[in-house]
């Protein structure tokens, strides 16, 4: 397989490392420069602002990611040079806050809370990198829209090259980055501010209380009612999206049976995570459970088969969730039957238990699937559905869900009980369906609208008047 393309920018990227390899030191111009340090494995980097030098480790060995340190270093240091203030800044970081509360986190997940897993992957990944170097002197308001802007720029309008093996091959795949949403920031400095409210409450303090207090009520920009409209309608699959995916889903199943066919048992065993994925989105699109731990954590014992009044076999869901209502009971659609079904011959084909306390959705790597959504949105873009879709996480299976039943006449109260939200919920993010309602009923039963001209569009001449015939039709006479 030929490897992926790389891009100017990727080139010079690999110039400049090779430069910093053969000579221990890159110019980045500014007054900027990063070298080797001969006592650490961290790279550092030389500032020189007016008559004023400084040094400072960037706390990391990637020369990239250096780079962007040392830049972004070199502007808060330009401020501090314009307000008068000294560039040398001595005392602790930020960074020596996060790392070792991200310390604590890695260890109570290893202990097995392994709900703490996204908080520490958004702590190396979007926080530390941009903390690491600031100094808690400089620890305000400022520098935390600072980190905003820089998070929003950080995904613009870029693509990464993400490799995974595939048998004896590694497959490179790229991705479209896109800048957070709204809903993303706000997630990320929630964790922000817990761990610096970790470090306020250690027996040394490490950052004062009313700092963190300042980060936690930081006003946020108003929002316009029409952007907030267009923030809460939620987007779903329609009815013909959903039967190419099912049929996508078959596709892929029918080769899956030709091969095992053709080869016997060496056919066997193939594409566990491509169709695990595909009995992941058809259970949540007849049951409606959230993506995540809710739908992760069930386990076998939970289902139970049962009828409902019309004599349809259907699955209960005997407790599921623990979230914004807590524990409840969920009555799936009767295709449940049939998803459940083939996901005990996928299990059975790869040698895992399908009853009593294990999971749903066991891991090649050991343990719970971690997550389904990447080869979720590859399968829509493959499909050619719209950018606005293809972007969407495994939620809007619960959109689609939802709005189907909105749609079917189910009242929203019996369908927040179902789904574990409330009214209040389902009124907000659902109200362009009230909308559609409204225009289908306000049409008339007879297509002939009174109010239109049903006349011949040639012009009136000469004497022509426009009259009503004894049955109400507007006709032109002579």
């Amino acid at each position: 397989m030929s490897p992926p393309r790389t891009s100017s920018r990727a080139r010079q990227r690999d110039q400049r490392r090779e430069t910093f390899e053969r000579d221990g030191r890159l110019d980045l111009g500014d007054g900027v420069s990063l070298y080797r340090h001969a006592k650490s494995s961290y790279i550092y980097a030389d500032f020189r602002i007016g008559g004023e030098r400084t040094r400072a480790s960037t706390k990391t060995t990637d020369v990239a990611l250096a780079e962007q340190i040392a830049l972004r270093r070199r502007k808060d240091l330009a401020s501090r040079a314009e307000a008068g203030k000294p560039i040398s800044v001595q005392g602790p970081s930020v960074g020596d806050v996060l790392e070792p509360y991200v310390t604590d986190l890695a260890r109570r997940f290893n202990a097995g809370e392994r709900k703490l897993g996204p908080e520490i992957a958004v702590m190396r990944r979007n926080l530390l990198p941009f903390w690491r170097t600031v100094p808690l002197a400089d620890l305000d308001r400022r520098q935390f829209y600072a980190w905003e802007r820089w998070r929003t720029e950080q995904n613009a309008e870029g693509v990464t090259v993400a490799a995974y093996q595939r048998g004896a091959q590694t497959v490179s795949v790229g991705r479209k980055l896109k800048p957070p949403g709204l809903s993303t920031l706000r997630r990320e400095k929630q964790y922000f501010v817990k761990a610096l409210a970790w470090g306020s409450n250690q027996l040394v303090p490490l950052v004062s209380d009313e700092v963190v207090h300042e980060l936690r009520h930081l006003p946020r920009p108003r929002v316009s009612k029409k952007q907030r409209a267009a923030g809460e309608k939620r987007h779903a699959l329609s009815a013909v999206q959903i039967a190419a995916l099912l049929a996508e889903f078959q596709r892929v199943e029918e080769v899956e049976r030709a091969r095992v066919q053709k080869l016997g048992e060496r056919g066997k065993r193939k594409n566990y995570d491509r169709r695990l994925m595909a009995l992941h989105v058809r259970l949540l699109l007849c049951t409606g459970l959230r993506p995540g731990a809710e739908i992760l954590e069930l386990t076998w014992d939970r289902l139970t088969q049962t009828k409902n009044d019309y004599g349809e076999d259907i699955v209960v869901i005997d407790r599921c969730g623990n979230g914004k209502t807590g524990p409840r009971i969920v009555n799936a659609d009767p295709e449940a039957v049939d998803v459940l079904a083939d996901l005990r011959a996928l299990l059975g084909e790869f040698g895992y238990a399908s009853a009593g306390q294990t999971t749903l959705w066991p891991s090649r790597r050991g343990g719970v699937v971690g997550d389904m959504g990447a080869s979720f949105k590859s399968t829509l873009k493959r499909l050619g559905f719209e950018a606005t879709l293809s972007g969407e996480p495994l939620y809007i299976c619960r959109h689609s869900y939802m709005t189907e039943r909105l749609r079917k006449g189910v009242t929203s109260d019996i369908l927040a009980i179902n789904c574990g939200t409330s009214n209040e919920m389902i009124s907000r993010h659902y109200n362009h369906l009230k909308a559609e309602d409204i225009r289908a009923a306000l049409r008339p039963d007879n297509s002939r609208n009174p109010l239109r001209l049903n006349v011949d569009k040639k012009p009136i001449s000469g004497g022509a008047k426009l009259m009503l015939d004894p049955t109400g039709q507007l006709v032109v006479t002579p």
